[in-house]
């Protein structure tokens, strides 16, 4: 961790930055993020970007929890209520293909 200068709080901590790539990846890929424990354990968090006119990522929601009262719906909501502010900063979603 000191040679990438990622430093671990938790042993669920990404630490190395071919793991943090591959997890930002993932990110663009998926539309959200979670972190599971990674700052302090018995703690998850979720986000989610928020998109200006241009589809450019400006901002991000989040919402933290204890770990063991996460709900499954909330990543949902949470996606859903970022859409809205997006599309409140001009944002359109490009139509879902089938």
């Amino acid at each position: 961790a000191t040679r990438t200068g990622l430093a671990g709080h938790t042993r669920n901590s990404i630490t190395q930055l071919a793991k943090l790539e591959s997890e930002l990846g993932s990110v663009r890929h998926v539309g959200h993020s979670r972190d599971n424990e990674e700052l302090e354990l018995g703690v998850s968090c979720l986000a989610a970007g928020i998109l200006d006119d241009t589809g450019k990522l400006v901002a991000g929601l989040s919402l933290s929890s204890p770990t063991d009262r996460m709900q499954p719906d909330w990543l949902k909501a949470l996606q859903e209520t970022a859409l809205q502010i997006s599309k409140g900063l001009g944002y359109k979603p490009s139509p879902k293909k089938d």
